[in-house]
């Protein structure tokens, strides 16, 4: 944390300096039926990456609600590959508290799979210590949730705890070694 502090951000730094926050020739909409194409070289990130990242665990408590507000059809999740610049991603999103205001943000990655930097336009969003629940969102749906799904070792939002399918069989019941009455 205290090496993290010393440091700026250098993808605000970057972003600012070369105008990519207002550029928008440069970048390319993935489809997102074609996100796992597209990004095939995103780095898949573990939950403790996540936490490291993050610095806590409070922004990855908000990203699962985060990403299910902008999947819908009138969602305003917005995902952009940058034409000139290698493994950099930009993303608008739709803030939660006004309609009228969205956030972009920005992150790289490297060939190695680590994530190199964020930045996002929120008024937290340029720390390097942590980051925003905006980036958390983005990092934990690339990197984690839509692999997850992939693999399908996931359950669905819609199943239920008391599935039929996680009842153990009469055979595997403890019921069988309860002493008789």
């Amino acid at each position: 944390m205290l090496e993290k502090c010393k440091k700026g951000n250098a993808i605000q730094k970057m972003v600012t300096e070369e105008g990519l926050l207002t550029k928008r020739t440069i970048y390319k909409l993935v489809d997102a039926s074609n996100v796992l194409d597209e990004l095939a070289d995103f780095p898949v990130l573990s939950m403790d990456k996540l936490r490291e990242i993050t610095m806590g665990v409070y922004q990855l408590k908000q990203a699962p609600n985060y990403v299910r507000e902008h999947e819908g059809e009138d969602g305003k999740f917005e995902l952009y590959v940058c034409k000139i610049k290698e493994h950099l991603l930009k993303i608008k999103i739709q803030s939660r508290h006004s309609n009228k205001l969205s956030h972009t943000v920005f992150i790289s990655y490297s060939d190695e799979g680590d994530i190199e930097g964020w930045y996002c336009t929120c008024k937290s969003g340029a720390r390097v210590v942590g980051c925003c629940a905006h980036v958390a969102s983005v990092l934990w749906y690339l990197g984690y949730q839509r692999l997850e799904q992939q693999s399908g070792s996931r359950r669905d939002f819609k199943t239920s705890v008391l599935d039929a399918s996680h009842i153990p069989s009469s055979d595997e019941s403890d019921c069988d070694s309860l002493p008789e009455e």
